[in-house]
C-alpha cells in the first residue's frame, strides 16, 4: 500500500513538473517568437532600405557583435545557475549580493572592453573592408549595458520568473526595431541601424531592473562563494564562445573573402536560415533552470532533455520543410526579386541551423548539470570548421561545411548527454 501510494505521489509530481515545463516553455516561446519577429522585421525593413553592399556591412558588424556577445550568454548562464542554487536554499540575501556585485564589476569590465575595442576599431574596419570605423565605435558603446543586462535576465531566469524574463527579452528586439529602423528610415543608413542596437540596450536595461526591485528588500548577504562562480563562468564562457562562433563565423569569412555583392546575398540567406536556429530558442532557456533545479535536488532530469529535443526538432524541422517547398516565394516576399538567386540554398542553410539548434538545447542541459568535458569537443570541432572555411570560396561550399559541422556537433553532444541518462 505504501509502495502504491509512493508511486502515485511520484506520478502526480512528475505530471506537475511536466505541466510547469510545458507552461514555461510556452511563455518563453511566445516571448522569443515576438523577439524573433521584431528581429526579422528589423532585418527585412532595413534590408529593403539599404543596398546589398550596405546590408552586408551592417550584418557583418552585427555578426561580430554577436560573437563577442558570447560574454552576455556566459554571464546569463552563470548567474542563472547560482541564483537557482541560492533560491532553492531560500538565501535571497545572497542573490541580492550577486546582483549588486556583478552589476558593478561587469559595468567596469564593459567600459574597459569598450576602450580596447575603440583602439582596435581601425584594424577591425580594415579586416571587414568597412571604410568608416565610427560604426564600430558606436556599436560597441553597448558593451557596459550588454554585460549588466544578462545579470538581470539571468537572475529572472534562475528565479524562474519567465513572464518577466519574456518581457525583457522581447523588449530588446522591439526597441532595436523601433530605434534602428526609424533612424535608417530617416536617412542615417548603416549608422542608424547600429545606433538602434545601443538604444535598445539602454531601454531594456531600465525595464528589466524594475522587475527585480523586490530583491532589494532583502538583507544583503555577501557570503557568496565567488570562486565557484568564477570557475563555472570561465568554463561556460569557453563552451558558449565555441558554440556561438560556429554559427556566426561563416558571415565573417564571407565578408572577408567574397565580393561585397556576394556578402550581401549571403547575409540574406543567413538571416532567413537562422530562423531554424532561433525559433526553438525558448526551449533551451527553460531547460537550463528546470534541469539544474532537479539536479540540485538529486532528482531525475534526463527526460526533460528528451522532451526538449522532440519539441526543438518539430519546430526547426517545420521551418526547413517550408524552405524546401517554397524557397522562391519566401525570398521574393521577404527581400524582393533582387535576392532570388539565393533561393536554392535556403533549405540547406536552414538544415545546418537545425543541427545547431539541437546542439544548443543539449549544451544548455549539460551546462545545467555542470558537465564541462564537452569543451574539448567543441573547441576541436570549431578548429576544424575554421580550417575548412579558409579553404572554400563559394557560397554552396561554405553552406555544406556548416551542415557537416552541425551534424558532427549534435552527434557528439548527443553521445555525451546519453552517458548522463
Amino acid at each position: 500500500m505504501i509502495l502504491v501510494g509512493g508511486w502515485y505521489m511520484d506520478s502526480i509530481k512528475a505530471r506537475i513538473t511536466s505541466q510547469k515545463f510545458l507552461r514555461d516553455t510556452v511563455i518563453m516561446m511566445i516571448a522569443m517568437t515576438l523577439s524573433n519577429f521584431f528581429n526579422y522585421l528589423y532585418q527585412l525593413l532595413v534590408g529593403r532600405l539599404l543596398t546589398p553592399q550596405e546590408y552586408g556591412e551592417l550584418f557583418s558588424l552585427l555578426s561580430l557583435f554577436y560573437i563577442l556577445s558570447v560574454l552576455f550568454t556566459t554571464i546569463n548562464t552563470s548567474i542563472t545557475k547560482f541564483t537557482l542554487i541560492y533560491g532553492v536554499r531560500g538565501e535571497y540575501g545572497k542573490i541580492k549580493a550577486i546582483l549588486i556585485n556583478a552589476s558593478r564589476d561587469f559595468a567596469t569590465l564593459g567600459m574597459g572592453m569598450y576602450g580596447v575595442l575603440v583602439l582596435l576599431s581601425p584594424f577591425i574596419s580594415k579586416f571587414l573592408r568597412i571604410e568608416n570605423n565610427i560604426f564600430i565605435v558606436i556599436l560597441f558603446a553597448s558593451m557596459p549595458f550588454g554585460l549588466i543586462l544578462p545579470v538581470y535576465q539571468g537572475t529572472l531566469r534562475g528565479l524562474q520568473r519567465f513572464g518577466a524574463l519574456g518581457v525583457s527579452v522581447s523588449s530588446w528586439a522591439f526597441f532595436k526595431l523601433l530605434f534602428g529602423f526609424g533612424l535608417v528610415l530617416l536617412g542615417y543608413g548603416v549608422l542608424g541601424g547600429i545606433i538602434g542596437v545601443f538604444l535598445a540596450h539602454v531601454a531594456t536595461f531600465v525595464i528589466t531592473l524594475i522587475f527585480l526591485r523586490d530583491l532589494f528588500d532583502y538583507e544583503y548577504d555577501g557570503l557568496v562563494d565567488i570562486g565557484k562562480i568564477v570557475q563555472y563562468g570561465g568554463l561556460t564562457f569557453l563552451v558558449t564562445f565555441a558554440y556561438t562562433t560556429m554559427w556566426n563565423i561563416d558571415v565573417i569569412f564571407v565578408k572577408h573573402y567574397l565580393s561585397p555583392l556576394e556578402a550581401g546575398y549571403y547575409s540574406a540567406i543567413s538571416v532567413l536560415g537562422k530562423i531554424a536556429l532561433f525559433a526553438p530558442g525558448a526551449i533551451g532557456v527553460v531547460v537550463f533552470p528546470k534541469t539544474a533545479e532537479r539536479y540540485e535536488r538529486g532528482e531525475q532530469h534526463f527526460h526533460l532533455l528528451l522532451k526538449a529535443l522532440v519539441l526543438a526538432s518539430l519546430i526547426s524541422g517545420s521551418v526547413v520543410l517550408i524552405y524546401a517547398l517554397f524557397p522562391e516565394f519566401i525570398i521574393t516576399f521577404v527581400y524582393g526579386e533582387k535576392y532570388l538567386g539565393v533561393a536554392p540554398y535556403l533549405w540547406k542553410y536552414g538544415l545546418a541551423m537545425t543541427f545547431f539548434a539541437l546542439s544548443g538545447v543539449i549544451i544548455n542541459y549539460l551546462l545545467s548539470i555542470a558537465e564541462m568535458r564537452i569543451l574539448r569537443y567543441l573547441m576541436g570541432i570549431l578548429i576544424i570548421e575554421i580550417i575548412a572555411l579558409t579553404l572554400v570560396r563559394t557560397v554552396s561550399g561554405i553552406i555544406n561545411i556548416l551542415i557537416g559541422v552541425g551534424f558532427i556537433l549534435v552527434s557528439v553532444l548527443s553521445i555525451s548527454a546519453g552517458r548522463k541518462a
